[in-house]
Formats: structure tokens, C-alpha cells, sequence
């Protein structure tokens, strides 16, 4: 062997190359020294900040983004989009991520959060499960009905539906989440493909095994369970959570909550939001309850048991709509896609005010925000919340 390949040969001697460093480092002079020192000051700086990163669940590339020119689908309108990074999932705390509420025995449930297809047909109702949902949001589907995705996280529903398909929309949605369980009952072969190779899903189709066994026929002599299939299928959050046992990370926090109401707000008594004949939404305040009381015209929409159901806040999303691919349930029945990424218009309905202003999202990757005219942020009282995804093309009025 060479003497120069000899050079580089890792020492075999017990403490061979200590002691050889040591007789280097007694030939430097006081600034050498000195300066050795705060180098080596600054790598283990550096390594332990790297370490925290990673003991936290972080990653040390979290705050770096990429900008991209994107074209958004619907009425030719474009956006510039920043390309970002997932958000990361909160670790634990004391709050609940989705309703900014204590969280139950001071800490919030360690699962992700599980999002219900929940149909919205009038054969459909009385629904169950919805008023234990964190948030609900309601998205215009085919043929002038609308359908819910129902997200638990804090709160738990010993009965759910009836669950129905999935839609394209559910899964643009929940990119913001994190990594949530999607759970519902089938859908046109296209979706259902999509929404079990997608990295940000934890797919509970209840069409297929072994998600299936999380579902059951749920046997009533009142509607919609007593009209049998397709309104008779249901869960409970229990069992869909069980599913993904190993899944432990919260979602991020959804929307900035606060007691105090921003200024620039208007006392309403009432928001309508005619989606179709069929679902003439409207929320109307109730001093008494602190709450917003949903009906269908004058009629209170109410679940099984009779109670109204209600929220603490309703944030009304104007989208841009375009016209799916496919048929959902005949000839001529697309289903409605909502471009829920760019920016529209935003009403915020909490306390018995109403707050206009713009929701923001430029990617998918990104949690949707609202703000005033100023860009403050639209903060939301703590409790429940209803996103009504309306079309821009619905004539949503107030009375004040």
C-alpha cells in the first residue's frame, strides 16, 4: 500500500486517533485555539437546533415555499399560487384545533380528524350525527341537492347518516387538514380511485373491505333509515376512528377564534341562502340560544329526535363552480365542482352580526383564510361551525 492511501486509513488502535489529535491540537497557537473553539461552539449550536426540529415533529424545510403561475378552473379565472409545504399537524393541546374550545379533560383527542359524506336530498333528512360535528360544511352536488362533509375531531356521534358517495370537492377540502379520514359510501369509479391514492387520505370507503366492517344497514321504523338502501347506512365516529389505529396526529387549526367581535360588523337577524328549491337554506340568530338556527324557509331543520339544528358560527364561501365529468346518479345529472383555492367573497355570521369580507386560499396545501376590507383577519366566536360552499351565481341576502 501506499504511503499516501496509508494517510487516509481509519485507525484501528484504541484511542489512536484521540491521541493524535490531541498532540495537533497542542501545536496551534492561543488565537487557533480560540478560534477551534467557536467553530465547534456553532456546529453543536446548529445540531441542537436541528434536533429540536425534529424531536417537535417539524421539519427544518417548513417555512420554505416556491411561487408557480396557475390557472383555476371555472369562468377562465387565474391565480397566482404559492406552491408551500403540508402544514404541520398540531402535536397535542389544550384546545380543540376545530372549535377553538377547551379541549375534554384538558387535551384534545389524539386522532386526526374524520370527515363524513352525509346525503342532503329531502329523502335524506332528518340526518344524525350532525350536531356533534366540529365543523360542517355543505357543498352544492348534482341536480339542485347539496350534500355535507361532517368533520369530527373533539367530539364523537355514536350514530352517523345516512353516509352517502363521495365527491370531488370532499377531497380538495381536507388537503388543508393535514391527514383526515375520508369516510363514505362509494361513488363513481373515477372518485373513488382518486380518493384512495391520495397521500393526505385515510380512505374509509364503505363499499369496500376492510373499511366496509366500520359500517353497518342501521334497522328504524322512521326515515331516512326506514326507506331502506341507500338511506339506511351508518357509522359512528368510534368505529371509523378505529380504522386507523396508528394515526395519532391532530389537524391544524382551521380558523382564528375570539370572544371579541372585529369592528366593521352588521347586526343581522337572518342569512338566505337559496342553494335550489330543494334546499332554501336559512340561519337565523337566536339571542336566547347564542345561536344560529337553520331552517329550510320557515321550517326548522331539525335531526331525529326533533332538535333544531344550530352553530355557533357560519361562514357562507362564495366559489367558482364548473361542471364535473361525469354523471353522479342518471343522464344529465354532473355533479357541481367548487374551486375551493384562488379568493372570492366571504360572509362570516357569528354572535348576531354579520362580517363581509374575502376568504383566501392559494393552494390546496393551504388553510383557507378570511379577512375584512383592511386584511384584518375574520376571527370566529369558539364553538361549532357551519362552511355553507355557495356558487357564486346563488343570490345570498341578510336581514338586518
Amino acid at each position: 500500500m501506499s504511503q499516501g492511501n496509508a494517510r487516509h486509513r481509519r485507525s484501528s488502535g484504541r484511542g489512536g486517533g484521540g491521541s493524535g489529535f490531541r498532540r495537533w491540537v497542542g501545536g496551534l497557537g492561543p488565537r487557533q485555539r480560540i478560534g477551534l473553539l467557536a467553530g465547534a461552539a456553532v456546529v453543536v449550536a446548529a445540531v441542537a437546533v436541528v434536533l429540536v426540529v425534529i424531536l417537535a415533529g417539524g421539519s427544518t424545510k417548513g417555512a420554505s415555499t416556491s411561487s408557480s403561475t396557475t390557472t383555476t378552473s371555472g369562468s377562465g379565472s387565474t391565480s397566482t399560487q404559492t406552491s408551500t409545504t403540508r402544514p404541520h399537524p398540531v402535536v397535542s393541546s389544550k384546545i380543540c384545533p376545530l372549535t377553538g374550545r377547551a379541549a375534554p379533560g384538558d387535551t384534545a383527542p389524539q386522532h386526526p380528524a374524520l370527515a363524513v359524506k352525509i346525503g342532503n336530498d329531502p329523502a335524506s333528512r332528518p340526518q344524525s350525527g350532525l350536531d356533534q360535528a366540529d365543523i360542517v360544511y355543505e357543498e352544492m352536488a348534482e341536480g339542485g341537492i347539496t350534500r355535507y362533509m361532517a368533520v369530527y375531531q373533539c367530539q364523537s356521534a355514536p350514530l352517523i347518516g345516512p353516509i352517502r358517495s363521495v365527491r370531488w370537492v370532499d377531497w380538495h377540502i381536507l388537503e388543508q387538514y393535514g391527514h383526515a379520514i375520508l369516510a363514505y359510501s362509494g361513488g363513481i369509479t373515477p372518485w373513488t380511485i382518486d380518493a384512495a391514492s391520495l397521500p393526505w387520505i385515510y380512505n374509509a370507503n364503505g363499499s369496500n373491505y376492510p373499511t366496509a366492517n366500520a359500517f353497518y344497514r342501521y334497522s328504524s321504523s322512521t326515515p331516512p333509515a326506514s326507506l331502506g338502501a341507500p338511506y339506511n347506512y351508518y357509522s359512528s365516529t368510534s368505529a371509523l376512528w378505529k380504522l386507523f389505529p396508528g394515526s395519532k396526529s391532530l389537524p391544524p387549526v382551521m380558523f382564528q377564534f375570539s370572544t371579541k367581535v372585529p369592528t366593521g360588523a352588521t347586526h343581522v337577524v337572518s342569512a338566505s341562502i337559496p342553494f335550489s328549491g330543494a334546499s332554501p337554506v336559512v340561519w337565523q340568530w337566536s339571542q336566547a340560544d347564542r345561536q344560529w338556527l337553520r331552517f329550510y324557509n320557515t321550517q326548522p331543520d331539525v335531526d331525529p329526535a326533533g332538535h333544531q339544528l344550530h352553530a355557533t358560527n357560519v361562514v357562507i364561501q362564495m366559489v367558482i363552480t364548473q361542471k364535473g365529468p361525469y354523471n353522479e346518479s342518471g343522464p344529465d345529472s354532473q355533479d357541481v365542482e367548487s374551486i375551493t383555492t384562488g379568493t372570492g367573497t366571504a360572509y362570516v355570521l357569528r354572535h348576531g352580526v354579520m362580517l363581509k369580507g374575502t376568504w383566501s386560499r392559494p393552494t390546496g396545501l393551504n388553510i383557507t383564510r378570511f379577512s375584512l376590507p383592511n386584511g384584518k383577519p375574520i376571527t370566529l366566536e369558539p364553538g361549532t361551525t357551519w362552511v355553507e360552499v355557495v356558487p357564486d351565481s346563488v343570490a345570498v341576502s341578510f336581514t338586518k
